[in-house]
């Protein structure tokens, strides 16, 4: 029969089929096999008990919903004289759709929101959960076999609340390792543990954001591994900082009693309006209008024209220095000239100051993971944000780890 080969789903025959207006395609199918095996002895039973018809949800066919009327026969074993019912490969017990139609919106999802997958392939939105559920106890540890450069960062589970999740990235693959409810030490502490004293003892490099804990940590139990405090981390603090003194100009200017000074206060704070990504973004992605409006910035602000100027500079030694020698020459002077301006900045630099300057030796960041975060993100857009933590871990491992 034609239709055979367009449902394809081997060992089975159609029975027959109807094609119902408005409804789609009803295939009856069954299972070819004429025998079942007993989960409980092992031994095959061609004794037929029963027959169990239940309708199941199937893969389109030429835009036409498809619907399998399966018998999942139920035999008797001679041995243990219990019913036992066959297993059908195409589709798992208590199951209202097929593993493939399942592993099909599942692909989905990886693009996709619930709601709108459930309307686009006609499921309900538990079903699609079953499937997220059933899915979950197939996602298998990584191979950890090749780690050598581990990336560890951290996104808010709920915008606002911190509750942030640690995330762990093998930083050469690119591929999502573990994701953490808690960032904390002492959970960071059990997962690294739990890969075994081999995998830990392998890894060569660590990037990590500015956080102590995780750096202590690092060092206890990858003493051989290079620790490198990544540079975006770095940069982002730099221009917090400039923030925080965009604000305060602000402020200040805000502040001013003087009626004869109206004009030029009306003035600063119109140069002040919409000027946070002038001063923090990269000077060769700044649009026109950004350009003049730092350029306006500069000329009334002396504080922020500096700041700005040592943050684009600070920006160039990562870019330019050639190896550690040269960054570490490169960092130590624009700290002598930044420690008036930058203060927090400055310390923490020189808290970090052999991690930092690790970074010129193999130009690791944490680039990939902030990629990953960035993807992490969009799924919790998708998923209007996930409260329930083991839904985010699995829809988050299922776009790296499974292959539907």
């Amino acid at each position: 029969m034609i239709l055979d080969k367009f449902l394809n789903l081997k060992g089975t025959c159609i029975q027959g089929y109807l094609h119902l207006e408005n409804i789609g395609i009803v295939c009856r199918i069954e299972s070819k096999n004429q025998k079942a095996t007993c989960p409980r002895c092992g031994l095959e039973s061609d004794k037929l008990h029963q027959n169990h018809r239940h309708l199941v949800k199937d893969l389109p066919i030429s835009g036409q919903p498809v619907y399998l009327q399966v018998n999942r026969r139920q035999f008797k074993c001679d041995n243990c004289q219990k019913p036992l019912s066959e297993e059908l490969d195409f589709v798992a017990k208590k199951r209202t759709y097929t593993k493939r139609l399942a592993a099909n919106i599942l692909e989905q999802l990886k693009e996709g929101d619930i709601l709108n997958v459930s309307r686009i392939n006609d499921v309900t939105e538990e079903e699609i959960q079953r499937m997220i559920e059933d899915i979950a106890e197939e996602i298998t540890e990584p191979d950890l076999s090749e780690l050598k450069r581990l990336g560890i960062d951290e996104i808010a589970l709920v915008k606002g609340q911190k509750n942030y999740c640690a995330v762990l990235v093998n930083l050469d693959t690119g591929k999502l390792i573990a994701i953490l409810e808690k960032r904390t030490q002492e959970e960071l502490r059990e997962t690294l543990t739990g890969w075994g004293k081999e995998v830990l003892e392998q890894i060569e490099e660590v990037s990590i954001d500015l956080w102590l804990p995780y750096k202590n940590l690092v060092k206890e139990l990858m003493p051989s591994a290079e620790v490198v405090a990544d540079r975006f981390h770095v940069m982002k603090q730099i221009n917090q900082e400039l923030d925080e003194q965009r604000r305060a100009e602000k402020r200040a200017v805000e502040a001013q009693k003087n009626k004869k000074q109206k004009a030029e206060k009306e003035a600063k704070l119109e140069v002040l309006k919409r000027s946070k990504y002038s001063l923090l973004k990269n000077e060769e992605d700044l649009t026109e209008p950004q350009k003049i409006k730092l350029e306006a910035i500069k000329e009334k602000f002396p504080n922020l024209k500096k700041m700005q100027e040592l943050k684009e500079e600070l920006r160039k030694i990562y870019e330019t220095s050639k190896n550690p020698t040269e960054g570490l020459l490169s960092i130590s002077e624009w700290l002598a000239k930044s420690s008036s301006v930058f203060t927090k900045s400055c310390q923490t630099i020189r808290n970090w100051f052999g991690e930092i300057i690790s970074y010129f030796e193999r130009r690791t960041t944490n680039g990939v993971v902030e990629g990953i975060n960035n993807k992490l993100k969009l799924i919790k857009r998708r998923g209007y944000g996930f409260r329930n933590f083991r839904n985010f871990w699995v829809r988050s491992m299922l776009s790296w780890h499974l292959v539907c």
